[in-house]
C-alpha cells in the first residue's frame, strides 16, 4: 500500500480538555483524535498538531497531520471520524498533502483571538471572560501597536516555559469593539506558552490605567515577565486558523 500524509482541520471546545497534547490520565484533544483514528483504521496513528493549546483553550481551525499506510479514501477522515469522535471535537476538512508536510514546522502564520465580555454570562460563559473592573479599550488600541514586527516576547512568556528564545514576528494585532464583546486578535509566526493570555492581561492593565502606554512598550523591550500583567483565564482564547505555503499541499510534489 502507498503511504499517505493526511492533513485535517479541526474545531473543538476546549472546556473539557486538559489541552491538546497527550498527558497521562488526562483527557486531551490529541488523545481523543488518535483513539478515533485507531477505531477507524484498526491500528495506532500518531498525529502532529500545529499548536499545543492549553487546558480550556478552544480552536476554530486547529491543524494536524498524520501518515497512514492505507487506501482508505481521504473523505473518510472528515465523515467517518464523526462516528468515533466526541461531540466537542469535529473534523472540518481533510486532504492529502505531500509526504514531507508537517503541521507544526511548516506553519508560516497562526491567528489567535481572545474574547472579553462586557457583561457576566450564563450562556456562552465558557467562551469569553469578563474582567471585574472597568477599562478603556481606546488605551489598549494605542498600546497594541507596539506588538507589531519582530520582538523577543520573553516579558509575555510563562517563566522557564521555553528552552529556546522567545523571538517571533507579529503581522497584525487588533482590538475590536463589538456591542457585547471586546476582541483581541493577533497574527504571528509563532506563539509561546501563555503568551497571548499575558499580553491580554497586560493590555487590560493599560486599559484600567495602572500601566502607561509607553510603559507597555518598555515592558516588551525589557524582556522581564515580572513587569507584565497577570495571565487571564484560558476560556476566552481561540486558535482561529493556521496558514501554510500553498506548495505544501500538492501530494504529487516531494
Amino acid at each position: 500500500m502507498i503511504i499517505k500524509n493526511i492533513k485535517i482541520t479541526i474545531e473543538y471546545d476546549g472546556t473539557g480538555f486538559s489541552g491538546w497534547q497527550v498527558q497521562p490520565d488526562k483527557r486531551t484533544v490529541q488523545q481523543e483524535i488518535e483513539t478515533a483514528l485507531k477505531s477507524l483504521l484498526g491500528y495506532e496513528v500518531k498525529i502532529i498538531g500545529a499548536g499545543r493549546t492549553d487546558a480550556g483553550v478552544h480552536a476554530l481551525g486547529q491543524v494536524a497531520n498524520f501518515k497512514i499506510n492505507s487506501d482508505i479514501p481521504v473523505d473518510a477522515f472528515k465523515f467517518g471520524l464523526k462516528k468515533y469522535l466526541p461531540d466537542d471535537i469535529i473534523v472540518l476538512n481533510a486532504e492529502q498533502v505531500q509526504l514531507n508536510f508537517n503541521s507544526r514546522r511548516d506553519a508560516v502564520k497562526r491567528t489567535y483571538r481572545y474574547v472579553l465580555s462586557r457583561k457576566k454570562r450564563a450562556i456562552g460563559r465558557n467562551y469569553s471572560w469578563m474582567p471585574l473592573f472597568t477599562f478603556d479599550p481606546e488605551l489598549m488600541k494605542k498600546a497594541v501597536r507596539f506588538l507589531l514586527g519582530e520582538h523577543d516576547f520573553s516579558s509575555f512568556c510563562k517563566v522557564k516555559s521555553n528552552t529556546g528564545d522567545c523571538l517571533s514576528t507579529v503581522f497584525r494585532a487588533d482590538i475590536i469593539e463589538e456591542e457585547e464583546y471586546i476582541i483581541f486578535e493577533i497574527e504571528a509566526i509563532r506563539f509561546f506558552h501563555n503568551m497571548i493570555r499575558i499580553i491580554v492581561g497586560t493590555l487590560l492593565e493599560v486599559g484600567r490605567g495602572t500601566i502607561d502606554i509607553d510603559d507597555f512598550n518598555n515592558i516588551l523591550n525589557n524582556r522581564d515577565r515580572t513587569k507584565a500583567g497577570p495571565t487571564v483565564p484560558p476560556k476566552g482564547l481561540f486558535l482561529v486558523n493556521v496558514e501554510y505555503p500553498k506548495n505544501k499541499f500538492n501530494p504529487e510534489e516531494k
